[in-house]
C-alpha cells in the first residue's frame, strides 16, 4: 500500500462516507485498529 506525504493548510475534518478522522502513530498499535492497518505501521517503522 503506498502512503503519501503532503503540506497541508486546511483543517481536516470528517465529510460524506468519512465519520472520525484520529491521528494514529506506531506507538498507537494498542489502540482497536484492523490488523491490516497493524501490518502496514509495522512495515513503515521497520522500513523507516
Amino acid at each position: 500500500m503506498p502512503c503519501y506525504i503532503a503540506d497541508f493548510e486546511e483543517i481536516l475534518k470528517p465529510a460524506s462516507e468519512i465519520e472520525e478522522i484520529k491521528w494514529l502513530e506506531y506507538s498507537n498499535l494498542k489502540v482497536t485498529i484492523s490488523p491490516v492497518d497493524k501490518l502496514i505501521f509495522k512495515d513503515l517503522y521497520d522500513n523507516h
